[in-house]
């Protein structure tokens, strides 16, 4: 409300950070009757080279002018125009804009949008404009998803609402006229008041009124009491709701990729009270739409993150269920991010342990200070230093018991595997990943599904895919999906899509294609776009362009890389997919055999020997071996190789040939594996050497034997 009090009363063009597109929604609606229309769009972008004819149109008609696609400048040629430089001829108003004289109506509206969430606005822009901030907070979004709730599940309750709401603001405004009009009487009389018959008549009139308009407001503030109380039932879905898309939100820090629109998270919002299970009593319903919420959710953002940001935002989110319900205190999360990294060694407590390293007793510290529930810890482990040494030299401490501790942290239900997190953390920081891992699977708001390897294939995605909504497949080190699209497309019976790869003088050929293809149905696949940046920027207006004419079959995929300067509003609009691998021996070997991806029935099926399935399984197992060793850096690779699926699909088609054509030559299927497949990439003598003792360790007769 008090945004919209200074949007309508501010005397300076309002400059609107909308994040979210709610203001320009709310702005759209309120102004539709004086809103222009060009070729069916009545947004004009700041960029248009057509906008000071737009801007002459508007100014001199009196219309609305909504201006997008701000950033952190607005045209000079607007100076003018935003500090009101107004020349009046005769009785006619008129400013000058670029040396021309525009006519100037009193109506004339004009509203600067940016969708960048902290932009950079110089000093002078603020002092020539409103700056309002419109992007929605937690608690306010919590608000609009909660009628969201109540008007899908309840939504005779949500009408009656609406309906109180209006009745009282309407009852409200009766009783301001009636004091108006009164005061008015009072005022403009000059004689004996005792003696105005009609001021009598107006004050008794006045005060029935005033009473009957009272006994309605106490009416609806009983009724609408009545109604919060049962909207309070549903609160806890919209409080996951507004907590998810949040967790989404500060996604964007981590990698500017990871943008997704308020838009796309109602859709999945609303989505998810659909597939819900339906159930009587309300709080078992609200149960039942917070965890199928949560889980869609997860899906939904977790395709669309690289392999090394999927633990992260699981773990943010968990952390933000848990503070946002009140069982962990914000202040417990700087203890798990940093540590005892602010204390120095020599101004802290002696350390009485020559077991434990200076960092770990810095975290111990740390430990014992912030957190209420460790404020003994040290005294515990002096107390009882023999095992707790052993607990803390041991390879795997978060399987074991915490000494002291244990049942003191299974009585703690809700933050129990946190606090153990925390330990873990401290004392071992090497095995903190893990330990994340089973904090997930542990506690009560998430649990094992969320932790589990996932694998979206092609077709999935394909499903869900819209045609006014691209794919945006963002690139890691040797993953392709072009092979992958280019299949799918075969197996839809559809003609082969037009690839372009973008580059120098290829947006017209891309254009061209995405035209076409609008037309006929068929799919375009753009590929490194983040050498195309500039039509990147007018994907957006051309797609909203385009989109009531689509032919359904119609697909658009676009591939790039991570780039700072990628274009935000197509980033909001697209759905965002990664096809890097897996982390993770079993999460690599469940990709291969997931249908769709590498192996399905038709591929297993295709030659009639055992030897053909137990060698598909060795070459799998080989191929997430090669891909894990390189998380470890030049202990696992000497060179940072980009094996791909490719690679393992170019060796199941060699085994495939060679077994048509007879015994299997086991050399030759090693060599095959080991110098040419995989080996052409290898260019370290040290690597070279380790492969070849895989092949010669994995690819032979004894792989094939029973047991």
């Amino acid at each position: 409300s008090q945004n919209g009090i200074l949007v309508t009363s501010s005397t300076r063009y309002p400059l609107l950070i909308d994040p979210q597109g709610q203001a320009l929604s709310w702005i759209k609606s309120k102004e539709r009757s004086s809103l222009p229309v060009w070729n069916g769009q009545n947004l004009v972008d700041l960029s248009d080279p057509k906008l000071k004819d737009k801007l002459e149109f508007c100014m001199g008609d009196g219309k609305t002018l909504i201006i997008v696609g701000v950033e952190d400048e607005i045209d000079p040629m607007l100076n003018p125009v935003m500090e009101k430089e107004i020349v009046k001829k005769g009785s006619r108003l008129y400013i000058n804009v670029s040396d021309r004289l525009m006519d100037y109506h009193p109506d004339f509206k004009m509203f600067f949008i940016t969708r960048l969430p902290n932009p950079s606005f110089s000093p002078e822009l603020q002092a020539k404009t409103t700056l309002i901030d419109f992007t929605v907070t937690q608690k306010g979004l919590e608000e609009q998803l909660l009628g969201k709730v109540i008007s899908k599940e309840q939504k005779a309750l949500e009408e009656q609402l609406t309906q109180v709401l209006e009745d009282v603001n309407s009852n409200t405004k009766s009783l301001l006229l009636l004091d108006a009009s009164l005061l008015e009487r009072l005022t403009s009389n000059s004689g004996n008041l005792l003696e105005d018959t009609q001021l009598v008549a107006v004050l008794a009139n006045t005060k029935a009124k005033a009473s009957e308009v009272n006994a309605k407001l106490i009416a609806a503030d009983e009724t609408r009491t009545n109604i919060a109380e049962k909207r309070e039932q549903f609160r806890p879905a919209a409080t996951r709701g507004s907590v998810l898309y949040f967790s989404i939100v500060e996604m964007s820090l981590v990698n500017v990729m990871y943008q997704t629109s308020l838009v796309q998270f109602l859709q999945l919002f609303m989505g998810s009270m659909e597939e819900a299970e339906k159930a009587s009593l309300a709080s078992k319903r609200v149960s039942n739409i917070i965890e199928t919420m949560t889980y869609m959710t997860y899906r939904y953002v977790n395709r669309g993150l690289y392999e090394k940001d999927k633990l992260t935002f699981v773990l943010l989110v968990t952390m933000k269920i848990l503070v946002t319900a009140g069982h962990l205190k914000s202040s417990a999360v700087p203890v798990f991010l940093r540590g005892g990294a602010a204390l120095d060694i020599n101004n802290v407590r002696k350390k009485p342990f020559k077991w434990m390293s200076d960092d770990a007793w810095l975290n111990l510290v740390q430990l014992c200070e912030s957190i209420m529930f460790y404020s003994n810890l040290i005294g515990d482990m002096i107390s009882n230093e023999n095992v707790w040494k052993r607990w803390y030299e041991d390879n795997r401490p978060e399987e074991l018991s915490v000494p002291d501790y244990e049942q003191k942290l299974i009585d703690q239900t809700d933050i129990g595997p946190f606090l153990k997190l925390l330990l873990i953390r401290c004392l071992r920081v090497d095995r903190s990943i893990l330990m994340c891992k089973e904090f997930i699977r542990n506690t009560s708001v998430m649990g094992p599904a969320f932790v589990e390897p996932v694998t979206d294939t092609i077709e999935m995605v394909y499903e869900e895919m819209k045609p006014d909504v691209p794919v945006i497949f963002l690139l890691s080190r040797g993953s392709d999906p072009t092979d992958g699209i280019i299949e799918l497309c075969r197996k839809k019976k559809l003609p082969a899509p037009a690839v372009i790869s973008l580059g120098e003088g290829q947006e017209p050929v891309a254009l061209k294609a995405i035209n076409a293809g609008v037309v006929n149905g068929t799919w375009v696949l753009l590929q490194n776009c983040e050498l195309g940046l500039g039509l990147m920027f007018e994907m957006e207006a051309v797609i909203n362009k385009l989109k009531g004419n689509m032919d359904p079959n119609f697909r658009l995929f676009i591939t790039a890389l991570p780039h700072p300067e990628f274009p935000l509003g197509l980033l909001q609009m697209c759905s965002k997919v990664t096809n890097d691998p897996p982390s993770g021996l079993r999460a690599g070997l469940l990709r291969s055999f997931t249908p769709g991806v590498m192996i399905d029935q038709d591929r297993l099926e295709r030659v009639e020997t055992p030897q053909w399935r137990q060698l598909l399984f060795a070459l799998c197992f080989l191929h997430s071996i090669v891909q894990e060793r390189r998380k470890f850096g030049p202990l696992g690779w000497c060179v940072p190789y980009e094996y791909s699926n490719g690679d393992l699909q170019s060796c199941m088609l060699f085994l495939e040939k060679h077994l048509y054509n007879g015994e299997i030559s086991w050399e030759t299927f090693q060599y095959m594996v080991s110098d040419v497949q995989y080996g052409g990439k290898i260019t370290d003598s040290l690597d070279v050497r380790l492969f070849r003792t895989y092949t010669k360790e994995w690819l032979t007769e004894k792989t094939c034997e029973e047991g």
